[in-house]
């Protein structure tokens, strides 16, 4: 519902302090939930760290309008990329872990992942398998994509689709725009079935150097369906978020 605010930046900064510190020794590559969607010639090594004014999952506002701040570690080598995840609340006590491996394919115009993830939450912990691919073959340079996932401590799923375009501003910089769609089926099992959120995304990134870029994005999100009498709806809802982060690739 906020943007983020100035004891926020200032989180942020900390966090971008120590990670360039760290940086110095290792860096990585990753981003989606179980991994990249393209393959690495060479070995592939990214970082990147981000704070977020609040925590967006399966269209659900997951810490009541409270921050969060996350830095992630990925390798990847040919068609493996294999990362690291850890996320906690500035405003509240609040850590979560990820350890994720994932294989990627490109056939065409078409690029395919399939992945494993172990999350670990302050006071239980899940095992996720995932699938996805993205279509580049539509004009107006589109990207159609789909991604899905399951639980099996919830034993469902969640599927999002999305439609983005990617626009080079100026030398160096490049704005994303994207349309999401999400369908809960049991992952979110106490939550109704079936049509779940609508989003709209606009991200950007800018160049620092060949390896250094800032990015950032604002995105809505609308509930869809929503059951006020379940209680895995009560944090499904209409709300506006934003994200500021630093990627290192090498």
């Amino acid at each position: 519902m906020t943007l983020l605010t100035c004891k926020h930046v200032n989180i942020f900064l900390s966090v971008f302090c120590c990670i360039a510190l760290s940086a110095r020794a290792y860096e990585p590559e990753a981003q989606i939930r179980f991994g990249q969607t393209h393959t690495h010639n060479t070995m592939d090594i990214h970082i990147q760290t981000t704070l977020e004014s609040h925590y967006s999952l399966e269209g659900r506002d997951s810490l009541n309008g409270d921050a969060i701040s996350a830095t992630s570690l990925d390798l990847g080598w040919g068609n493996f990329t294999g990362g690291l995840w850890y996320g906690w609340s500035p405003d509240q006590n609040y850590e979560e872990s990820r350890l994720s491996l994932s294989l990627a394919e490109q056939v065409g115009d078409f690029e395919f992942y399939a992945g494993y993830t172990h999350l670990k939450f302050p006071d239980s912990h899940d095992n996720e398998v995932g699938v996805g691919g993205v279509w580049s073959g539509l004009p107006l340079q589109l990207l159609v994509g789909v991604d899905a996932y399951y639980s099996f401590d919830a034993d469902g799923s969640f599927w999002e689709l999305s439609m983005s375009r990617a626009m080079e501003f100026s030398e160096g910089l490049t704005f994303t725009g994207t349309a999401m769609f999400g369908i809960n089926d049991g992952y979110i099992p106490d939550g109704h079935s079936g049509a779940n959120h609508f989003g709209l995304r606009l991200g950007s990134e800018y160049s620092l150097s060949p390896s250094l870029s800032v990015t950032g994005h604002a995105t809505y999100s609308w509930a869809l369906n929503r059951n006020s009498h379940l209680e895995g709806d009560e944090q499904l809802g209409n709300f506006f978020h934003t994200g500021l982060g630093l990627d290192w690739l090498f």
